[in-house]
């Protein structure tokens, strides 16, 4: 890019309905992490240095889920955890990623308020 910031490197758990891969980011004023994550159908746990990211299709199927069973993200967390594990791929804590999947579903269902508000204000027009 033609910023003229510091780049640096930033590397990213992101989680799949289907599977987790780690990706690596090149991080810049111009380039931030949560855009060129969203621009990859991820949605980051943190809105400056996230280390963790969800599929927006995971995150959609979730908050639907939730609409209709008794809400439950560590339960939904923890077991997802345990699947990832018998796929082979390992988190440092099951509480860390509770807590980052959480913090992505609520600022996900935020936005999605926040769209669906000034969508309607449009059409209200």
């Amino acid at each position: 890019c033609k910023c003229g910031s510091q780049h640096h490197s930033l590397e990213v758990v992101c989680v799949h309905m289907e599977h987790v891969k780690d990706i690596m980011l090149d991080i810049c004023k111009c380039r931030p992490a949560p855009v060129q994550l969203v621009q990859h159908d991820f949605f980051p746990c943190s809105p400056v240095c996230p280390t963790l990211a969800v599929s927006l299709d995971m995150l959609e199927f979730v908050a639907e889920l939730f609409l209709h069973i008794s809400l439950n993200e560590r339960g939904w967390a923890a077991t997802l955890v345990k699947y990832l594990k018998a796929c082979r791929y390992h988190f440092v804590t099951a509480d860390s990623f509770c807590h980052c999947f959480a913090n992505a579903l609520a600022h996900y269902r935020q936005l999605v308020r926040l769209v669906d508000a000034q969508v309607e204000k449009l059409v209200d027009r």
